[in-house]
């Protein structure tokens, strides 16, 4: 599960004719950045109001071309604080991942666990207008509390899958914190391998952007009046049925929803 913050319109849209921002035009810039503990983040110039050490940031829509920012962090240590900075190049409709981190301090793996906060959980379970008779399938559960939330609240069936054993345990050990064995099963399961034609009238996702895109043919053979709700990050060029913006204390995130025949149109 990943997260997302939407950049200040401003950053943005100071750069370019207000009139520019046609429907063709409409793709996003995603900006991931991983920070030690307290660093301070800026981009061109403008501090950022989110907090954590791993944050991740959407421009408005943006017509084709190049754009290039500057990001830089401002990183407290021993001998005083000291500033770090990138220059990126980027176009709508990328990704950009940067790690302002010390190089020793870097995980060996490029998928890094952070939870979704409760306020956004509950956010989207609402978008999906979750009933009793309802499925929800998450893939990439990390501690469970999606699966969870949605057996609590809405008393329907839910299952939570990671590949990642100890999100899966974590994410058994938060199934029996609150009593909903009988409705929440978590599997130890590659999200690409699994079968969402059948079962799923709901699926959730916290993934990047690429992995979004991967997934896209399973979740065409969703059944019809499934719905598909994304924390943070769109589906590749496909125009969500409906989104909300959830406020949060580490920020701002978008959560988008499609339905089923929406996916297959495209």
């Amino acid at each position: 599960m990943w997260r997302n913050l939407i950049l200040a319109a401003g950053l943005f849209a100071c750069l370019i004719p207000a009139d520019m921002f046609a429907q063709e035009y409409q793709k996003t810039i995603t900006v991931e950045v991983f920070l030690p503990e307290g660093a301070r983040l800026f981009i061109e110039g403008q501090e950022t109001k989110s907090k954590g050490l791993i944050r991740r940031f959407e421009s408005p829509p943006l017509p084709p071309g190049n754009y290039t920012y500057t990001i830089e962090a401002i990183i407290p240590g021993p001998n005083g604080p000291r500033t770090v900075a990138r220059r990126i190049d980027v176009r709508p409709g990328d990704f950009e991942s940067i790690d302002l981190r010390e190089p020793g301090k870097r995980p060996i793996t490029d998928v890094e666990y952070e939870p979704t906060p409760q306020k956004v959980v509950d956010a989207l379970l609402r978008l999906a207008k979750v009933t009793s008779t309802d499925v929800v399938w998450d893939l990439g559960c990390g501690d469970g509390r999606i699966p969870v939330t949605a057996a609590k609240e809405y008393a329907c069936k839910a299952c939570g899958f990671d590949i990642d054993p100890e999100r899966v345990k974590d994410s058994l050990a938060n199934v029996r914190k609150h009593g909903v064995e009988r409705l929440v099963t978590i599997e130890k399961r590659d999200v690409f391998t699994l079968d969402l034609s059948k079962e799923p009238t709901i699926v959730t996702l916290y993934l990047l952007p690429r992995l979004n895109a991967k997934l896209l043919p399973q979740l065409r053979k969703l059944r019809p009046g499934a719905r598909v709700i994304s924390v943070a990050h769109r589906m590749a060029d496909v125009k969500p049925d409906e989104q909300t913006v959830v406020d949060t204390e580490r920020g701002q995130f978008n959560v988008y929803l499609w339905k089923a025949e929406t996916l297959r149109g495209h």
